[in-house]
């Protein structure tokens, strides 16, 4: 539930507060500061915010106070205005996008959440071509190469890969060979390969594989992805085949 009302522009502790207040109806600070965990002070300062954004309502009783979160049903009904808002300005945003063109698009993204808005991009892709240590990328998101696999089969998204001269890095090739057949070919580097790098599209995207440090850096170029797939070309040609 908490994805989902983020969607709406609430951040996680707001949420928090929003689906206990859900939960209890007509409640007072004290209800729900005491259901949710949080402190008091805490829960009125993002009461306050969720009131202000219409995502609640005071509900005066006597002398005291009460809070209610309005309807899940309008909260749809929000969502449903912000992308009608969002298409009407789609046009102008292209406008901007396409003006600024001519600049690389670099991003970068943190964390295993961060990691994985890169890895559902791959799933859509025409081609891929990785320099990789694909079992690094399989101990930690063993579930994500298991989708991106699986959609290079779905969408017959040819794949090559330069990898790592492993044994672990070996059998998660041959597991992934399995899955795709024909449309997925490897060689193995000439050198240590660490991490995981991939070409998609216009895309670059450098990743950095450690449990504690998960980052990517996502550029978006035509000239670098295309010089990018020069250097794989000719790495690949001094690779031993493997599958």
């Amino acid at each position: 539930m908490l994805e989902t009302l983020k969607l709406l522009g609430i951040k996680e502790k707001p949420a928090e507060v929003y689906s206990t207040a859900l939960a209890l109806g007509t409640s007072s600070v004290k209800e729900i500061a005491q259901k949710s965990g949080l402190k008091r002070p805490t829960v009125y300062v993002y009461l306050e915010e969720l009131v202000k954004d219409g995502f609640m309502q005071k509900i005066p009783l006597g002398k005291k106070e009460y809070y209610q979160a309005v309807s899940p049903k309008i909260l749809e009904r929000m969502l449903e205005n912000n992308l009608s808002e969002l298409k009407k300005s789609m046009s102008n945003l292209e406008m901007i996008y396409a003006e600024g063109k001519g600049k690389p698009r670099v991003s970068s993204f943190e964390g295993e959440k961060g990691l994985n808005q890169i890895y559902e991009e791959l799933k859509e892709a025409r081609e891929l071509i990785f320099w990789s240590d694909l079992s690094s990328v399989e101990n930690l998101f063993p579930e994500a190469v298991r989708k991106i696999n699986q959609a290079t089969v779905d969408n017959r998204i040819f794949t090559r890969e330069i990898m790592a001269n492993t044994p672990e890095a070996k059998n998660s090739s041959k597991r992934w060979k399995a899955t795709a057949g024909d449309l997925y070919s490897s060689r193995i580097a000439t050198g240590p390969i660490y991490n995981d790098s991939v070409v998609y599209g216009n895309v670059v995207a450098f990743f950095r594989l450690e449990r504690s440090n998960l980052f990517v850096v996502r550029i978006e170029d035509p000239t670098i992805a295309v010089t990018m797939t020069t250097l794989f070309d000719m790495a690949w040609r001094s690779g031993k085949p493997f599958m």
